[in-house]
């Protein structure tokens, strides 16, 4: 693993995406200090100030394109694991991609794909942790928190460890049984988003390609591949 730390950037994505495009090998991995222009899903930023953990690491993925849907929750499972390990918090799991603590969001995960210029595919992995108590904008203050972390280093090291064998674990499945035992979510009522439309259901299981299974009620039950489900707009929900 070949690791390249900067006070400031942009975007760590942004910039292990154009490493990726010029050829960099599996695991180059990029860690800011902090992002000016932090990036989460669906386009929206990433608020990403000093103090927390930011990196973005290449992955060279030899499985289907299919399955690279697998590769987010996978990642959720093992930055949970490396919080365990080297912070002793336990959060929970919201599908897809981001992690809870007391129910405000600790860390989001995004990953994006493209191919370099031999034509070769390659997905960029972003993590971000809130690990600092930082004054939140009040747009943020009832939705984020913080974890206490004394070494975001070793909090890096243990996420990519945990990522190493992504590959093998996405092959072999382990990966479920972990992400189901830690969506508190599954069994309530979510709010799902998609574009925007706003429908309410009950969020049954999280499937082996990562999909999450709603039922949306009168035998209406789908299997969502994108999207998001929030659960905070759930308290509002009647079905």
């Amino acid at each position: 693993m070949e690791l390249h730390f900067y006070d400031s950037l942009p975007s760590t994505n942004r910039t292990a995406y154009e490493a990726a495009r010029e050829g960099a090998e599996e695991f180059y991995t990029v860690v800011a200090k902090c992002q000016t222009a932090g990036r989460g899903r669906l386009s929206r930023s990433f608020h990403s100030p000093a103090g927390g953990v930011y990196f973005s690491t290449v992955l060279r993925p030899v499985l289907p394109f299919s399955q690279y849907g697998r590769i987010t929750p996978v990642a959720a499972v093992a930055v949970h694991r490396a919080l365990v390990h080297v912070t002793g918090v336990v959060a929970q799991l919201k599908w897809v991609n981001d992690l809870l603590l007391c129910g405000k969001k600790i860390c989001g995960i995004l990953a994006e794909s493209g191919t370099d210029l031999h034509g070769d595919p390659f997905v960029i992995l972003g993590v971000g942790i809130n690990t600092a108590p930082v004054e939140f904008p009040p747009e943020l203050r009832e939705v984020a928190t913080f974890v206490p972390c004394e070494d975001n280093a070793a909090l890096i090291g243990a996420i990519l460890a945990e990522l190493a064998p992504y590959e093998q674990i996405i092959e072999k499945g382990t990966w479920l049984d972990y992400y189901r035992e830690y969506c508190s979510f599954l069994g309530q009522v979510v709010a799902v988003i998609q574009g925007d439309q706003v429908r309410c259901g009950v969020a049954l299981d999280v499937l082996e390609d990562g999909a999450l299974k709603v039922d949306f009620g009168h035998g209406a039950i789908e299997e969502l591949r994108g999207g998001e489900i929030s659960l905070r707009l759930a308290q509002n929900c009647e079905i």
